[in-house]
């Protein structure tokens, strides 16, 4: 792509995240659930698809199939999900770094070794089994892909879209914390798969996440995560071309993403938990990409460092 194309592409993204950042502070509550239902399907279903036709970024291409088979295993020995969420992200690092089939073995072992004692760590298990698949996957992550995509292209304007990602989140901790518009019965009802974020976060569990002040800033903060994270995805289209996909896979895509929005608006929690696997697939599927991503970005600072050098 043109220079000029990508300044389009990363100014449109600033504009994203200003405009998350302030349907955050308005609506909080009801832009994650949104967001969520709306979006989120249509993500899910997309990305896996853009990430079967790249072998999901693993060095073979059945690879993931492993990936596949320990959250299976996991699931049937009724692993704790902060286990299946470990063993994914640490099997996706083997398969995505490692060739050698003795190596990859030895690395498998080390890490189900690893991961035994690690997880007994309580705050591991709340990372693992909380975050990673949550604030640290629409963060963290899309943080990731901002900067390695503004290192990679060398313009001005995919640094300043990265600082404008950096900063949104300062500014709804300190911004209009004095405004506080109560969430609607609806958001109030179907928040309940999320409150978990709020009490963990803020370390009490009798708290009213609806009127506790930092509860809300926490809402907003989460709402601007995954709003954005979405509209990222969608932004950068012509970036990856995941779009270029048969006519027959669109209308898979498409049909299944009405029938979940249907349900969403149905039940809210019965979207939920029917969307529970997809949404851990493009979880889990992802880590090979993440990996590669923050490999990514080490090697052109490391490329930087050279030249200063």
């Amino acid at each position: 792509m043109t220079n000029n194309q990508l300044n389009r592409i990363n100014y449109y993204n600033i504009l994203a995240m200003l405009a998350s950042g302030a349907l955050a502070v308005f609506i909080p509550f009801e832009l994650v659930l949104l967001s969520y239902a709306i979006l989120g399907p249509a993500h899910y279903l997309t990305e896996i698809s853009w990430l079967n036709d790249r072998c999901f970024f693993t060095l073979k291409k059945y690879d993931y199939l492993y990936i596949a088979a320990a959250v299976i295993i996991c699931y049937l020995t009724k692993q704790h999900f902060a286990n299946l969420v470990f063993y994914a992200f640490g099997l996706s690092f083997i398969l995505m770094a490692i060739k050698g089939n003795l190596t990859r073995l030895a690395a498998v072992v080390i890490l189900a070794i690893g991961g035994y004692f690690l997880l007994t760590n309580t705050i591991l298990h709340v990372i693992f089994g909380l975050y990673v698949p949550t604030l640290v996957h629409v963060y963290i992550f899309t943080g990731a892909f901002i900067l390695f995509g503004a290192l990679k292209d060398k313009i001005v304007s995919g640094y300043v879209a990265f600082a404008v990602f950096l900063i949104c989140p300062v500014l709804l901790c300190f911004l209009f914390r004095g405004y506080y518009h109560p969430p609607t019965g609806w958001a109030i009802s179907n928040y309940g798969d999320f409150t978990r974020i709020n009490t963990t976060t803020l370390r009490s569990k009798t708290i009213n996440i609806f009127t506790t002040p930092a509860s809300i800033i926490l809402t907003r903060l989460i709402a601007f995560a995954y709003t954005y994270h979405y509209i990222n995805w969608f932004t950068k289209t012509r970036v990856i071309n995941w779009h270029k996909i048969s006519v027959t896979r669109a209308v898979i895509i498409g049909l299944i993403w009405a029938a979940s929005l249907a349900l969403y608006f149905y039940n809210y929690r019965l979207g939920i938990k029917w969307l529970f696997l997809l949404s851990l697939a493009h979880v889990v599927l992802e880590f090979p990409l993440n990996h590669r991503s923050f490999i990514g970005i080490g090697r052109q600072f490391k490329l930087r460092w050279a030249k200063a050098g």
